[in-house]
């Protein structure tokens, strides 16, 4: 990417479909896969053409693990069928 936007949009696109493959989505876990995968694009040297800092990517991995973990947030399982009955 060339763009601070476009390196967003990039990491973000990557780890939302990584998130999606978690068979158990707690915030730990998403938190890791979300450093992980910045970290892999950082090392690779995917960021060189941007002016992305790494207080920015900083800033951009917490707030993409925030919003994640609001999605796969957990569900309450409410009765159904003979259990709401009784």
């Amino acid at each position: 990417p060339q763009t601070k936007e476009a390196a967003i949009l990039m990491l973000a696109d990557a780890v939302e479909s990584a998130s999606r493959s978690l068979s158990e989505p707690t915030s730990s876990r998403i938190e890791q896969i979300v450093r992980s995968i910045a970290t892999k694009r950082l090392m690779d040297g995917q960021f060189e053409e941007c002016e992305i800092t790494l207080r920015d990517l900083n800033l951009i991995t917490e707030s993409i693990s925030r919003t994640l973990v609001g999605i796969h947030h957990g569900r309450i399982a409410y009765p159904t069928g003979q259990q709401a009955r009784a």
